[in-house]
């Protein structure tokens, strides 16, 4: 079925002009691809949200209110993953307003936060290694939606520059 199509039988879905998916609609790679279109005609055209406002403005209620969460449950997605598909890459899971169930949990938890935290300072701010301790701080972490890594790690933004770049910054005296 071509994108169009697909976009018609969401639309007449969403407009209650038809109750239901047709069966086996979200079956295998060919149902993905659909869940894709479907999630950026929704986002981008019906809600008119700009793509790089979606982890601001989007959370899993936004995607379940219009009808996307019966098929995310077809393939065990959460809310994220469903975005991730129709935007490979393009977002992590914790610059929305809410990250996924349990992701910030357990030894894996740990680790996500970790990137997280690294990924901010060097990716995304491009913060100089000289002048990471002075702007990493409970305000850091408010600011790039980093609350929950921030509670993980313990709660010091030492703790967690010791933990992304161990030994780095600590002077003897």
């Amino acid at each position: 079925m071509k994108r169009e199509q697909v976009i018609e039988v969401y639309k007449d879905v969403l407009e209650k002009r038809r109750k239901r998916f047709p069966n086996y609609f979200f079956a295998g790679n060919e149902g993905e691809k659909y869940m894709r279109y479907m999630t950026c005609y929704l986002l981008e055209q019906h809600l008119s949200i700009p793509i790089v406002e979606i982890p601001l403005q989007v959370g899993a209620n936004t995607l379940w209110s219009h009808r996307l969460r019966p098929p995310a449950m077809l393939y065990g997605w959460n809310y994220y993953e469903v975005i991730d598909n129709a935007y490979p890459g393009k977002f992590k899971p914790w610059e929305f307003q809410q990250t996924p169930d349990k992701y910030w949990d357990g030894e894996e938890g740990k680790r996500r936060a970790i990137e997280a935290v690294r990924y901010v300072i060097e990716g995304k701010m491009k913060i100089p290694m000289k002048e990471i301790p002075s702007q990493i701080n409970f305000h850091f972490f408010k600011q790039h939606g980093l609350g929950g890594a921030f509670t993980l790690l313990g709660y010091s933004p030492f703790q967690i520059v010791e933990a992304i770049y161990p030994g780095v910054f600590i002077t003897l005296r």
